[in-house]
């Protein structure tokens, strides 16, 4: 393991919350130490962006860090190269997908969440939280997601060592926070633009004033 310069708090580790980013939220509130992991074997109210609800059974990756002080730009961005990073060593072929989930093909593996919090004019910090499928079966998820999600363990046909797998991905988040934190995101973005599988394509956005179609365009 490689010593981490930004995720260097202490990992607590539940078998249960409600949401990892809303415990880190009132954690970070009370004071607690930049970096520090929360982690929880399941939540019962894990969230997505636009207040999405979030499937976190057990079998998965639900944590967040606490970053403080925090650079934001394209934080979901570089979090989800980290989880490519540490996926595509597996040998499966994980993509981005902008801005904040993380794909194998046409099915969802990871999202990211992140919200940051002014003190004044500054940010005082920002939550990172991340959920990704681990060794998740197919009958784990919901009926209406069984054809638009995947795991690990499905994708390489065998149950990953989860912890080993949270050790790397936490290694691969701090080294892209360090090289954020270093030269910002101009210096991800080469390996952004590669790792991305929707630039040049069109999406749907869905935003509260209902869906969008859209073409991205380069970074």
């Amino acid at each position: 393991m490689q010593h981490r310069r930004h995720l260097k708090g202490p990992i607590e580790s539940y078998p249960r919350l409600g949401s990892t980013n809303a415990e880190a939220l009132r954690r970070a509130r009370e004071g607690a130490p930049a970096g520090l992991i929360l982690r929880a074997e399941r939540q019962d109210d894990g969230r997505g962006q636009h207040q999405r609800s979030w499937h976190s059974p057990p079998g998965g990756l639900w944590f967040t860090a606490l970053l403080r002080p925090a650079r934001v730009e394209g934080l979901s961005l570089i979090a989800g190269l980290a989880c490519v990073r540490a996926t595509r060593a597996l040998s499966v072929p994980a993509s981005l997908r902008w801005p904040n989930d993380v794909y194998v093909g046409e099915r969802k593996l990871a999202g990211i969440l992140t919200e940051s919090y002014l003190l004044g004019s500054r940010v005082d910090f920002a939550l990172l939280g991340i959920g990704l499928n681990v060794n998740l079966r197919g009958e784990d998820f919901p009926e209406d997601l069984r054809d638009q999600a995947t795991s690990l363990a499905l994708e390489i046909g065998q149950v990953l060592d989860a912890e080993d797998f949270f050790e790397r991905l936490l290694d691969e988040l701090d080294e892209v926070l360090e090289q954020h934190h270093l030269a910002g995101l101009p210096g991800l973005l080469p390996e952004i633009r590669q790792a991305c599988s929707t630039l040049g394509r069109w999406v749907r956005i869905q935003t509260g004033g209902g869906v969008h179609l859209a073409r991205t365009r380069t970074l």
